[in-house]
């Protein structure tokens, strides 16, 4: 087994960027949904999960600045006052975009209806301090996976980018592989890591992103055929670097 894929998420619920080489620590990947798209009244921040056109919007990085491109084309620095416009003006809400404090704990915004993300909205407050993370900092997926769902749905496009790992592990074995290694230690290049559950999902893999159009069918055949479940959450046990082509053991 091996990394195929390396993403990182700058803001939360935006557009990615994918890495050759990943800095990893005891909180995640560096760098990773450092940032959210917050409500500016209520410093709560907004989810793709209700929000779909978050995800018509990417975020990376360049040098020591997160970059933001929105629909139109244009491009800013996160944290400049044309993004905070852009983005308000696209969500029809004032919004800005706000780093994790670190010392205090961020609260998101989630949808009473996951299947659709329609329903009332509802504030959960989340584990971490230092990033908007919705669950472990680390998530990752197999190409086994994405094979299986495409062979019980294969009229759609079932490709990484519409499940947002961090890491997509090529392995020739076939099924939802990964699902076998909940409550294992890993490791990953140098990082141990260790499986802390299944990822669950949502309607954010229907929604339109990139190249990729609106598909119902993602979400339905991952609850039809896997519980909606489709990759695993992991939390480092230590610190290190992740390249792509690197080694994935399963090591207890």
């Amino acid at each position: 087994m091996r990394v195929v894929e390396i993403w990182r998420y700058p803001v939360k619920s935006l557009r990615g960027e994918q890495l050759e080489t990943a800095e990893v620590g005891l909180s995640g990947f560096a760098g990773d949904r450092i940032r959210a798209v917050v409500d500016s009244e209520s410093g709560v921040s907004l989810s793709a999960k209700r929000h779909g056109e978050l995800l018509l919007c990417r975020s990376w990085t360049e040098g020591n600045e997160v970059l933001v491109g929105l629909p139109d084309g244009s491009e800013f620095p996160v944290d400049s006052p044309q993004t905070a416009a852009h983005l308000s003006s696209l969500l029809d809400r004032r919004v800005e975009v706000r780093a994790a404090a670190g010392d205090s704990r961020v609260h998101h915004e989630y949808t009473t209806d996951t299947a659709t993300g329609g329903g009332d909205a509802m504030v959960v407050e989340a584990s971490a301090i230092d990033a908007f993370f919705d669950g472990a900092p680390v998530h990752l997926l197999t190409t086994a996976t994405l094979r299986e769902l495409s062979r019980h749905e294969p009229g759609s496009s079932f490709v990484g980018a519409r499940f947002r790992p961090n890491l997509l592990v090529d392995v020739d074995e076939d099924g939802f592989v990964e699902g076998g290694w909940v409550d294992n230690d890993m490791q990953i290049g140098e990082v141990p890591l260790h499986v802390v559950g299944h990822k669950t999902r949502c309607v954010m893999t229907t929604r339109a992103q990139g190249d990729l159009p609106k598909d119902v069918a993602v979400f339905k055949t991952v609850n039809r055929v896997n519980e909606r479940r489709a990759g695993i959450e992991l939390e480092p046990n230590g610190k290190g670097l992740i390249h792509i082509g690197d080694p994935v053991a399963v090591t207890q």
